[in-house]
């Protein structure tokens, strides 16, 4: 993973417009991707709309930012299944530039965001009393239990507690500027 390059949201239909026009293909993450020479005015494209009306609703905005994954036991059953939470190496948060923040309690994800998380269909929407409202969520892919955030974020045992010191944690880069609303955390 190399954390100088700009990932963009390519449809696969797109795939030979986006090569000719000079983006780069990394083969271990799957993903289109621009270096930090090349003219990014070409590609916008693939990148969202910055003046969209959209961008209101959504509080966490990143151009580097990933899915982390761990292999936790079900808090319900105990089967031993993979968990995800947004983990932004540089963004902003209400327009604050912070580096190195996971977010948890998700609440809202823009259209290209949503499209990615599809690749994890057990994090998904979730509207639960326990939750005060609807946002999304691990879910067990054998009993169907929400895995609550306050065990996947908090103490230093949890495995999104630090995740630039988590060894059991996988990055995968997601394609494109990112937005959402949730909470944002990070090790002081």
């Amino acid at each position: 993973m190399n954390l100088d390059r700009l990932y963009l949201y390519v449809p696969p239909e797109d795939k030979a417009e986006v090569q000719a026009l000079g983006a780069h293909w990394d083969s271990e993450s799957l993903c289109w991707y621009l270096g930090p020479g090349d003219d990014r005015t070409r590609f916008s494209k693939w990148l969202p709309d910055e003046d969209s009306e959209e961008d209101e609703e959504f509080s966490i905005t990143s151009d580097r930012a990933y899915v982390a994954s761990a292999t936790v036991p079900c808090q319900n059953c105990g089967s031993s299944i993979e968990v995800i939470c947004i983990y932004c190496e540089s963004g902003t948060v209400i327009d604050e530039p912070l580096t190195r923040f996971t977010v948890s309690n998700i609440r809202a994800v823009d259209a290209a965001l949503a499209e990615q998380l599809a690749a994890w269909p057990t994090f998904r929407e979730s509207d639960s009393a326990m939750d005060q409202g609807s946002g999304y969520a691990n879910h067990c892919p054998r009993c169907g239990a929400l895995q609550e955030e306050l065990h996947l974020h908090s103490e230093p045992e949890d495995p999104f507690f630090n995740i630039p010191r988590a060894a059991a944690v996988r990055l995968m880069p997601l394609a494109g500027r990112v937005r959402l609303s949730g909470d944002e955390s990070y090790e002081i």
